[in-house]
């Protein structure tokens, strides 16, 4: 049994001390590796997946792929998706034509629906509506649209009160 008093919470530094070992593809390969050593060097699975804080057929599932294809395996692989059916180039032109009136383009204005549109009839590509609202967001926009009034909270009530009766 560990005698040592401790001047910080064991229990918070094994939280950190985890957190580290599953954060950097790297640091994580290497825990894996750490893993699978113990367990070669005699250590049951089960014991090392409760001290690793990991499951126990993680660790036996680690030890089965260093065994059958050796330790590169562990490696982790980055897995980037499908390709973009627009080239950045074209991302930089959809950007340069949101940041104008959307009028001008025949659009109330710039949301999934009417960038989809575009894009149909500008690149004829089809991409969906969540797709471009995804593009949206990728390109620094936000979902908000223009309110037709000022806000609650608004400094100036009685422009506020103005603006809704215009409103009327």
């Amino acid at each position: 049994m560990n005698r040592r008093n401790y001047k910080s919470n064991p229990s918070d530094l094994l939280k950190i001390g985890k957190e580290i070992m599953l954060g950097k593809d790297d640091t994580r390969y290497y825990f894996r590796v750490f893993s699978v050593n113990f367990v070669l060097n005699g250590m049951s699975a089960a014991r090392v997946a409760e001290i690793a804080g990991v499951s126990r057929s993680t660790v036996s599932g680690w030890v089965k792929t260093v065994d059958e294809h050796g330790f590169d395996a562990l490696k982790i692989v980055k897995q980037n998706g499908r390709p973009s059916k627009l080239s950045n180039a074209q991302k930089a032109e959809i950007d340069g034509v949101l940041q104008q009136n959307p009028s001008d383009y025949g659009y109330k204005i710039w949301d999934g629906p009417a960038l989809s549109n575009y894009i149909k009839e500008q690149y004829r590509i089809e991409l969906g509506i969540r797709q471009c609202q995804r593009l949206l967001h990728e390109l620094g926009y936000s979902k908000i649209r223009p309110q037709s009034f000022p806000s609650k909270g608004y400094e100036d009530t009685d422009a506020r009160k103005e603006f809704k009766k215009r409103e009327k």
